[in-house]
């Protein structure tokens, strides 16, 4: 299980468990000197899929387990390009983030409130406080080449193995 503890002073504020499998998924993505910030699961659905949106000091990374867990999808949404949008509803509470051409909406319940709003204004203040790593440089040129190719992608012109292929090999530099 992952944990992240989010201090206050000397007050643990918030553990969030993640189960192992999607743990994995998260390891394959992190850099090294990346931090975790802050996570947040949506309800699950009989019909969808389960799906984590994990913060960290310079991405949401989305995290889809498909029904059954047999696949999962994890998409690195670097903060430089993503805008978001929060609205309060009766039962749910969504987040709206926008990269580049992707849509994507984060429903949360509405009893759940407070950390929601929180989690919605630390992806705010990562975005506007974004850290660079220790070789700020290269991550920053990788970072460009990623989001050229998820523009790509999101237009079509490449396939979905050439976009994985492409993609594992920028992480893999980071």
């Amino acid at each position: 299980m992952f944990e992240v503890i989010l201090l206050i002073g000397k007050e643990v504020y918030m553990l969030i468990v993640l189960p192992k499998k999607v743990q994995a998924q998260l390891d394959e993505v992190l850099e090294d000197d990346e931090e975790t910030v802050d996570a947040r699961k949506e309800p699950w659905s009989y019909t969808t899929w389960h799906r984590w949106t994990v913060l960290t000091d310079r991405r949401l990374i989305v995290i889809i387990r498909w029904p059954f867990g047999i696949t999962y999808d994890v998409w690195p949404l670097y903060l430089k390009s993503l805008s978001v949008d929060m609205k309060e509803g009766f039962f749910f509470d969504t987040i709206y983030a926008d990269y580049y051409t992707q849509k994507f909406k984060f429903e949360f319940p509405s009893r759940d409130r407070k950390k929601t709003m929180q989690f919605f204004h630390e992806i705010n203040n990562q975005i506007m406080h974004p850290k660079v790593s220790k070789d700020g440089h290269k991550t920053e040129e990788v970072i460009n080449e990623f989001e050229a190719l998820a523009k790509i992608f999101y237009e079509k012109a490449i396939s979905k193995e050439e976009y994985e292929k492409k993609k594992k090999e920028l992480i893999d530099e980071l």
